[in-house]
């Protein structure tokens, strides 16, 4: 009965000694702050379709000029004629005067250095800023960059789960995507003032 003991308070030791190690010292389990956006804050401005439309369509204009020239997130060769660009979202400012864009990029599998013969597509993602100046917006590259993704919708996930939920942790955003702060930030202010 004490060996029985003996062997269940060891066993419990060993255990939580395992669980320490790999939460703390291994990284395997990585404990980060909440930075999902307080409810009170998150960014419910809806625009019309007509507007999305037309918004959509010069962002695509501008970004396809930046593409051909490899400029920005588009500075690897593997973007020309053939690439496609997919606006996954847009979201508004409540004034509709700032924009934060989610951009995939899908170029054919045989782009790759080593093409997976499996798949027809590979897909980048990534995130702009706009600002509205007129009947024009002007668009900058922001960040991050995801790449070679052969899931779409995986793709989009992830690029949505950083900029909704872990932009903040970065010290110079403070705020998500998705917060009404965000629009007011300097983070945002200083990208379109260089």
């Amino acid at each position: 009965m004490k060996n029985k003991h003996r062997v269940i308070t060891i066993t419990v030791i060993l255990f939580c000694l395992l669980l320490f190690y790999l939460t703390h010292i291994a990284g395997w389990m990585t404990f980060y702050p909440n930075t999902d956006t307080q409810t009170a804050f998150l960014n419910n401005t809806i625009v019309s379709r007509e507007q999305y439309t037309k918004d959509s369509n010069q962002i695509i204009q501008q970004l396809r000029k930046k593409l051909l020239a490899h400029k920005g997130f588009f500075e690897g060769t593997a973007y020309d004629d053939e690439t496609q660009l997919i606006i996954d979202s847009i979201l508004y400012s409540p004034d509709f005067k700032k924009l934060g864009i989610l951009l995939i990029a899908q170029n054919p599998e045989s782009k790759q250095i080593l093409p997976d013969k499996r798949y027809v597509w590979y897909y980048n993602a990534t995130c702009f800023l706009a600002i509205r100046e007129g009947d024009t917006l002007r668009v900058k590259f922001i960040g991050p960059g995801f790449t070679n993704s052969h899931d779409r919708k995986a793709l989009s996930d992830i690029l949505r789960q950083e900029v909704f939920r872990n932009f903040a942790r970065n010290s110079t955003h403070k705020y998500n995507l998705n917060d009404t702060r965000f629009w007011a930030s300097d983070f945002f202010n200083d990208q379109f003032n260089q």
